[in-house]
């Protein structure tokens, strides 16, 4: 068997490293002798992180430049057609493609997942819209004839789902868990200070910081939040970075808030290591006793570990896969936040819900983890 991974942007984005391995994973359960092609933006990342594809196809860098700077989707197109030239090769009548980036279709950039499509459509090859999240918004007369032309559309929340089917679609469509669900965390050495339970992991992204209505009010929540915990309880704090990407850096921002605390509050807080995989970040994640995160893999990451987890998103993927869980009430929208102490007020409600949250958690993550085994039956 065949297959081709594509719309992954590199492992420095440890989500998209996530759903990357798991689908590996289970493409390898099932086909011993798979042969797996990987398009991806930076396949360094992909080998610094130990990802086991057999074949990497990267964009042409110039072509790339082009393209990010092209006004026209008509030109766009043509420019991605060219800069995915050798990916698009690759497929045949005998390749299953999996569109594994996710989101994608939650952004401007969807069009270089359509290249990939119209290609699988003209070879006759199987395809797959794979752990998807869609923007309703998004959902163009273009777009849908897009999605029209996937053998599956298999939807990770609730949301976007629903969706697709009030839409024109004619293809299968299955509501499925993210695969990222069935990561298996890796254990790693922790500082003796930060031994299981008692902490509570922070993760922020410049990406849900250009959301916000209010500049610097996401900053200064979380801030007021470091305050909150280390005056009012004993716990200490774990900086969770989970994107690296040099124009996305996670690290880069919990970095500037760890520095703007007072020198004396450093003991109780650190800063984990840039150099942490999608495991060995899940592993951190699960030793904590509460996370607040922006990253969608990070909240994935303790969902599936039964950890009470507050959600600063935007996105239709945040909202509907905490709603999927029953967790509507811990997602904070980034432009509805107007006071500094939003995320203060909600973090409490988590705190006092830690018991129900945690059983809750534990039993969805049982079935979610058994749903998402489920991805291989449509490869």
């Amino acid at each position: 068997m065949k297959f081709l991974l594509y719309g992954h942007g590199g492992a420095y984005n440890h989500g998209a490293e996530a759903i990357v391995q798991t689908t590996i994973r289970l493409i390898r359960k099932k086909y011993k002798n798979a042969y797996i092609a990987i398009s991806s933006h930076f396949p360094e990342q992909d080998r610094e992180y130990d990802i086991e594809a057999d074949k990497f196809f990267s964009p042409i860098p110039e072509i790339w430049r082009q393209e990010r700077q092209s006004g026209s989707i008509i030109k766009k197109e043509g420019l991605a057609r060219k800069m995915y030239a050798e990916a698009l090769g690759f497929i045949d009548k005998d390749t299953t493609c999996l569109s594994v980036g996710g989101d994608n279709f939650c952004y401007p950039n969807w069009h270089r997942l359509a290249v990939f499509q119209q290609q699988a459509t003209e070879k006759n090859a199987e395809s797959i819209l794979w752990g998807c999240s869609v923007e309703p918004a998004m959902i163009t007369p273009h777009i849908l004839d897009i999605l029209n032309t996937y053998t599956h559309l298999l939807a990770r929340e609730s949301k976007t789902y629903s969706a697709l089917q009030q839409s024109a679609i004619n293809t299968d469509i299955q509501l499925l868990p993210d695969p990222a669900f069935l990561l298996e965390a890796k254990q790693i050495p922790l500082p003796d200070d930060f031994q299981t339970g008692n902490i509570v992991g922070i993760n922020v992204s410049p990406l849900v910081m250009r959301r916000e209505t209010m500049s610097g009010i996401l900053l200064e929540n979380i801030r007021n939040l470091i305050d909150y915990i280390l005056s009012e309880t004993d716990m200490k704090i774990a900086l969770i970075p989970h994107v690296l990407m040099p124009m996305d850096n996670d690290y880069d921002i919990l970095s500037e808030i760890k520095q703007l605390l007072a020198p004396d509050l450093h003991s109780r807080i650190w800063l984990t290591d840039q150099n942490f995989s999608a495991a060995e970040l899940k592993f951190v994640i699960s030793r904590c006793s509460f996370l607040v995160c922006s990253r969608t893999h990070a909240s994935i990451a303790a969902y599936s570990s039964g950890i009470p987890t507050l959600v600063i998103g935007y996105s239709v993927k945040a909202v509907g896969i905490a709603e999927d869980l029953g967790l509507s009430q811990f997602v904070l929208d980034v432009a509805a936040i107007k006071s500094s102490r939003e995320i203060i007020d909600r973090f409490k409600l988590l705190y006092n819900k830690e018991d129900h949250l945690r059983g809750l958690l534990k039993q969805k993550s049982r079935q979610y983890k058994l749903q998402a085994e489920r991805y291989s039956d449509y490869i």
